[in-house]
């Protein structure tokens, strides 16, 4: 798992613990906030009924008339209340009364209770000792509506009833919180909905971010990956920031060392390829100067002009290959079609090939215009074409042929040469490699096939040398448009 990937999981991890801590720490005290809520109502209305019933207890009535009256009509009151999602058709409270030493007086529950003693009941006797008395009681034998697999709970506030600021009774206002319990559960379900929800949108912006800054990277060490297998690539578009910054650092560094490199190396070749033809100079001179018959002085002129053409021709053939192997895009890019381009090589060539008895036949398909820089492209195949003259022999025939294939044209020049030998391979297109020719022995500047090769890469196509039956083929493929 690569670092983008743990950093993005450790997001997701903290967020979802995170939500969950929350969601927890809410649906916890959620449960006590609407019970202090349905509590403080009951105060409110113990008190209000502790007020309406001390008449009453003053005068030292103890059947609390009006208060049963009140109690009978409600039982028979039919109402339709919708609260939010709850739907309220009767009164579900109940009302209990007694005296100082906790008998009870009064109980709106048909008196079931009248005359027994609730003097130890914590709502009671909490306020007959002037304290605040509330209780929660579970019912065991009945249950919630609707909700068969949980008990009932019933919630008791009591309020002290005065004479002449003595407590003379109790009144205790009793209520199901089957409700209240509805409205917790479904507060719990809404913010359960609301935190996966949360959850949700946050990954999902976590996971747009990890892709925002993955994708630069990721590209980043794709051009890397690329550059390092030797490609010649453009750094990709990476955006004005840190990534880009790191991205054009690294070009930097990179074109730093190439450019380093590629002094170190062409002063090497230089080195190397230019010793034999100056010693070869250099030695002529000498011979030169002695007294020496015409025709061996007229041989030692002629190696210095053959040697000096030899330099010549390698320092042009150099010079072009440094412009194409430093390009890392196309300068002049135009569209075109191949097939003329061809003819042109072969007819410029057509003389050397009649003085050598080469018979050239071209072979082409209908293809798309392609995309290049004509000039460069031009000289690859020029080059291509040259090398299949120099090792064809006398009488032979060279074979061109241009067809289209997926998105490339390809280009195949055959000759009927000896091949390429066994042993050679992908050397055949290094810098300064050159196999020495049938008819006379020597050999190029070994900078054709490589100067060949790194137009066509430069292009994003490939070049390619393989041996036919007989002779050997090279292929060129070039995509019709090009891309970076």
């Amino acid at each position: 798992m690569n670092i983008r990937t743990r950093i993005f999981f450790v997001f997701a991890t903290a967020i979802i613990a995170g939500f969950s801590l929350l969601a927890y720490w809410i649906s916890s005290d959620v449960g006590d906030r609407y019970s202090e809520s349905f509590e403080e109502v009951m105060v409110d209305t113990a008190n209000l009924l502790a007020e309406i019933i001390t008449t009453d207890m003053n005068e030292g009535a103890t059947a609390l008339g009006q208060l049963g009256d009140a109690f009978e009509r409600l039982q028979l009151r039919r109402f339709s209340a919708q609260i939010y999602e709850l739907e309220k058709t009767h009164v579900d409270i109940r009302v209990y009364v007694t005296d100082d030493k906790g008998i009870v007086l009064f109980d709106s529950d048909a008196d079931k209770a009248v005359g027994e003693d609730y003097s130890a009941w914590r709502d009671v006797h909490l306020t007959l000792a002037g304290e605040y008395g509330a209780r929660a009681t579970r019912v065991t034998d009945e249950h919630p509506a609707g909700e068969s697999g949980e008990e009932l709970t019933v919630a008791y506030v009591a309020a002290p009833i005065y004479r002449q600021g003595e407590i003379i009774g109790v009144v205790t206002l009793a209520k199901p919180k089957s409700n209240i319990d509805r409205f917790v559960a479904k507060a719990k379900t809404n913010l359960m909905l609301a935190v996966l929800i949360s959850v949700g949108l946050v990954l999902l912006l976590g996971y747009m971010l990890y892709i925002w800054v993955s994708r630069p990277l990721q590209t980043l060490v794709d051009y890397a990956n690329r550059i390092g297998r030797g490609e010649r690539i453009r750094l990709p578009q990476l955006g004005d920031n840190e990534i880009g910054k790191v991205g054009e650092a690294m070009d930097s560094m990179r074109q730093a060392l190439e450019d380093k490199q590629y002094v170190e190396r062409y002063v090497q070749s230089l080195t190397h390829e230019m010793k034999s033809p100056l010693t070869a100079i250099h030695a002529a001179a000498e011979l030169l100067g002695r007294d020496l018959p015409q025709d061996r002085r007229e041989q030692f002129a002629d190696t210095i002009v053959k040697e000096t053409e030899r330099l010549n021709a390698f320092a042009s053939r150099l010079l072009q290959l440094a412009t194409v192997e430093k390009r890392r895009d196309i300068e002049k890019c135009e569209s075109f079609a191949l097939a003329p381009l061809l003819e042109d090589v072969i007819e410029a060539h057509a003389l050397e090939c009649e003085s050598c008895e080469l018979k050239v036949t071209l072979n082409k398909r209908e293809c798309p215009a392609i995309q290049g820089d004509r000039f460069l492209i031009r000289q690859a195949i020029d080059n291509l074409y040259r090398n299949a003259m120099d090792f064809s022999p006398r009488g032979g025939e060279i074979r061109v042929d241009i067809f289209p294939e997926d998105i490339h044209t390809v280009v195949d020049i055959s000759d009927e040469g000896p091949g390429i030998p066994d042993y050679v391979g992908e050397r055949v297109f290094e810098r300064f490699f050159s196999l020495p020719r049938p008819d006379t022995g020597q050999k190029s500047t070994g900078l054709g096939l490589n100067f060949a090769r790194e137009v066509a890469e430069l292009h994003n196509g490939s070049l390619t040398l393989d041996n036919r039956n007989p002779g050997a083929r090279a292929r060129m493929k070039l995509p019709h448009t090009i891309s970076t």
